[in-house]
């Protein structure tokens, strides 16, 4: 193995305090209903566009349409998600602890079993992290060590999500 190589896989190498597997959103599966209320908006937005003669909305909406059907019968893969001495880790990204400012566990089973995390950079202010099966209190001591925790209200697309079963 080259030089450069093994200094890339261990500077990779730290200890890991807990780790879980998750799938990456909470997946609802669809029924005809759905999407056929998904072709009805779309529809109906279209049908406003041409009446205002806006070509590009009209254009913008048949695609967006199109994109929420494919996307809503995606199923979600399932990740790997760990609690590091440097950070938390999503896969192969890296959420370092210096880059957060605090943490809370949204637990209400069965349906809401996520950990949000404020991040310090402006463009991701908050990333939300499904717990899986793990219990919650195991995660919370863990980064009780490391950041700050503050409540957090769920995020307004969070909602809408949840609300539509996307």
């Amino acid at each position: 193995m080259p030089e450069e190589e093994k200094t890339q896989v261990q500077s990779d190498h730290f200890l890991t305090l807990l780790s879980w597997e998750a799938p990456e959103y909470e997946y609802y599966e669809k029924n005809k209903d759905w999407y056929w209320s998904v072709g009805i908006v779309t529809i109906g937005f279209f049908i406003l566009a041409i009446i205002l003669k806006n070509w590009l909305f009209s254009i913008m909406v048949l695609i967006s349409g199109f994109a929420v059907a494919m996307y809503g019968s995606k199923k979600p893969k399932i990740v790997q998600f760990s609690i590091t001495s440097r950070g938390i880790k999503a896969d192969k990204i890296l959420y370092p602890f210096d880059n957060l400012k605090y943490f809370w566990i949204n637990y209400d089973p069965p349906h809401i079993r996520e950990l949000y995390l404020v991040s310090k950079k402006t463009l991701t202010t908050q990333i939300s992290i499904p717990l899986g099966h793990i219990d919650p209190n195991e995660i919370r001591e863990h980064l009780i060590k490391f950041i700050e925790e503050k409540e957090i209200e769920e995020s307004l697309f969070d909602t809408i999500a949840r609300f539509f079963r996307f």
